[in-house]
C-alpha cells in the first residue's frame, strides 16, 4: 500500500502566543504544531478560552498589542513563513491566497456603507476598479446563493443573519484566495439557517478546492462539515485527526467528553457526561497535562509530568499519557 504525503496548506510549528498586561506576559497558545491539509475542511474545537481564535489571529497575522508571538513558525502555501514577512508583504498575500471571515458578520460589516461599498474597499486595496469588476462582484454573489443583485444597494441592517453571513463569505472569496479560516460561521443563527450555511460552505469547498479551517466551540457541528478535526485546550492541540478517527475512538479524554456530553435521539434517558470543574485561566495550568485538573481520569503521574505527543499518520496525533486505560474505566463512570 501506497501512503501520499501531501503538502498541508498551512504548517505551524512550536507555536506561542501570549498577551501582555499590567501583570506581565501570559502565554495562551502553547507549543502549538500543527499542519492543516489542503484541500480539506479542517474543524477546531474547544470550550471558550482553548486559543482558538488566537491561533487564527497568529496564522492571519492579525498581530497587534497586546497580542505577541513569543517563538514559533506559520508557513502557508509551503512557502510563506507569514511570522518573518513584514505587513506589507504579508497583506500581499491576505485576500489572495489566505483569507478570513471573521465571527459575527453583523459586527464586521460597516453598518453606514452598502454592501457594494463593502466590495469597492476591497477591490480598492487591491488596485482594482469596482464597475471594471462587476462581474466578479456577481460571481460572488452567485457563488454564495444571491441570484438578486438588488442585495448590492442594500445596508447591513436591511438583511437577515443568514444573507449577511453570505455576503461576508462572498467578500472573502472575491480574490479567489485557496485557504479560508472562518471563526464561528454559523454563531448567532437560527438551525435551519445554521444547516444552510453548512451547506452553502460544503458546497463551495468542493467547488473551489478550498483548505477551510473552521474554528467554533461546537464540535457537533464540525463533524457534520469537517474532514479533519483538532481538539484544543488550555492553549494545546490535545487531539488531532480525521472525523472518523475521533468519532470511533477519541484518543484523549477531553475529545471523548465533548462528544458525549452532547444529546441526541439515541442518549434520551441515559446520563451523559459532562466535563467537571472549569478552565482555571491561562497561565494557571498544572505541571503535567493541561487537562488533568478536570480530567476524571487523571493519576497523579498526570498531574505531575507532562504527557508526550504521540503522532499514527501523516496529520494524526494525540497527547494523554493514559491510552488506552482511560477507555476501560469509562463504563464505570458513565455506563
Amino acid at each position: 500500500m501506497v501512503i501520499m504525503v501531501t503538502e498541508p496548506a498551512i504548517s505551524v510549528r512550536g507555536l506561542r502566543v501570549g498577551y501582555i498586561s499590567d501583570s506581565g506576559l501570559t502565554t495562551v497558545l502553547r507549543n502549538v504544531t500543527i499542519d492543516i491539509p489542503s484541500n480539506k475542511i479542517t474543524g477546531i474545537a474547544g470550550e471558550s478560552g482553548s486559543g482558538k481564535s488566537t491561533l487564527a489571529s497568529a496564522i492571519m497575522k492579525f498581530i497587534n498589542p497586546p497580542m505577541l508571538v513569543e517563538s514559533g513558525s506559520i508557513i502557508v502555501d509551503g512557502k510563506y513563513d507569514v511570522l518573518s514577512m513584514d505587513n506589507e508583504q504579508v497583506n500581499e498575500i491576505r485576500g489572495k491566497l489566505i483569507s478570513f471571515v471573521p465571527q459575527a458578520a453583523q459586527n464586521s460589516l460597516n453598518p453606514i456603507r452598502k454592501v457594494k461599498e463593502i466590495f469597492f474597499d476591497v477591490l480598492k486595496s487591491r488596485g482594482m476598479d469596482y464597475y471594471s469588476n462587476i462581474n466578479v462582484i456577481y460571481r460572488a454573489l452567485e457563488d454564495v446563493g444571491f441570484s438578486d443583485k438588488q442585495v448590492l444597494d442594500m445596508y447591513p441592517f436591511q438583511l437577515s443573519g443568514g444573507m449577511r453571513q453570505r455576503v461576508v463569505i462572498a467578500v472573502s472569496l472575491i480574490l479567489d484566495p485557496r485557504i479560508v479560516i472562518m471563526d464561528e460561521p454559523t454563531t448567532g443563527l437560527d438551525v435551519v439557517v445554521q444547516h444552510e450555511i453548512l451547506k452553502l460552505i460544503k458546497r463551495l469547498q468542493k467547488e473551489k478546492s478550498l483548505s477551510l479551517l473552521i474554528i467554533s466551540h461546537d464540535i457537533a457541528m464540525l463533524f457534520q462539515i469537517s474532514d479533519y478535526i483538532a481538539v484544543m485546550y488550555g492553549g494545546q492541540v490535545l487531539e488531532y485527526g480525521s472525523y472518523e478517527t475521533l468519532l470511533e475512538d477519541a484518543y484523549n479524554p477531553y475529545t471523548y467528553l465533548l462528544l458525549h456530553s452532547v444529546p441526541t435521539i439515541t442518549s434520551r434517558g441515559k446520563k451523559l457526561p459532562r466535563i467537571p470543574g472549569d478552565f482555571e485561566g491561562f497561565g494557571r495550568y498544572p505541571k503535567g497535562c493541561v487537562f488533568s485538573s478536570r480530567c476524571p481520569f487523571a493519576t497523579d503521574t498526570c498531574r505531575e509530568v507532562p504527557p508526550e505527543k504521540v503522532s499514527y499518520d501523516q496529520y494524526g496525533f494525540y497527547i494523554c499519557s493514559r491510552y488506552p486505560e482511560w477507555k476501560k474505566e469509562v463504563k464505570k463512570i458513565y455506563e
